[in-house]
């Protein structure tokens, strides 16, 4: 190597410190402009809020987005509607069992019945699962392996079910909700929330994702 030449890699090198430096100029001469920039004054941009819950969940903007569907006259089976109306007696029939969880890791509300899904005893893994109902006694199935997350019993309002079934189907008078379900594996990406199935005649319509209070999180369209 003669003493004049520079490796390819040292000029590489050098190359790329002369424009790191004109970086830096230019960052430097930048900062040193003269221009003038213009903030707001304290209170001139208004903090955003957060949507309040309406009154009627039917007035969710949300919900704007379930529209009913031509089924040509035909109405959807009554059989197919979620016993909303049961949660009260149900929850308060599973707090009265001998082993009265104080935590669930799932809840089902279907036609008929609503099946509870909780920790034997409190022990992680020792899933049980409880079906109310209203004929009958709390029928109560055999322990299985489960070791699903689990929430609080008292998170739940037993009246929200009831009060989103009603804006659903008022919004979709030729659908019904057919099953409502409380557990974190069906709530995706949004915490803890309510994945409510809504159908029509010709099937699946949507399903209708709200918090624990009743706020409409998302509607997925089938």
């Amino acid at each position: 190597m003669s003493c004049g030449k520079i490796p390819d890699v040292q000029r590489t090198w050098q190359l790329s410190r002369v424009i790191a430096s004109g970086l830096v100029a230019a960052a430097v001469l930048g900062a040193c402009s003269d221009t003038t920039v213009k903030v707001p004054e304290p209170g001139a941009i208004a903090i955003p809020t957060f949507q309040t819950l309406p009154d009627d969940l039917y007035r969710s903007p949300q919900l704007r987005a379930l529209q009913p569907r031509d089924t040509a006259g035909l109405e959807v089976d009554d059989e197919e509607s979620a016993a909303v109306d049961l949660l009260p007696a149900a929850l308060a029939a599973l707090q009265a069992s001998d082993d009265a969880p104080t935590k669930l890791s799932r809840l089902l509300i279907y036609n008929g019945y609503v099946d509870f899904t909780y920790e034997q005893n409190g022990i992680n893994g020792r899933s049980v699962s409880a079906t109310y109902r209203p004929d009958d006694d709390m029928y109560f199935g055999t322990p299985t392996y489960d070791d699903t997350p689990t929430f609080a019993i008292d998170m739940i309002d037993p009246v929200v079910p009831a009060d989103l079934v009603v804006a659903i189907e008022r919004q979709v008078p030729n659908g019904k909700v057919n099953s409502l379900r409380l557990d974190i594996s069906s709530s995706y990406d949004f915490g803890l929330v309510w994945n409510i199935s809504v159908v029509d005649a010709r099937g699946s319509l949507a399903t209708v994702f709200a918090d624990l209070d009743g706020a409409i999180v998302a509607v997925d369209l089938t």
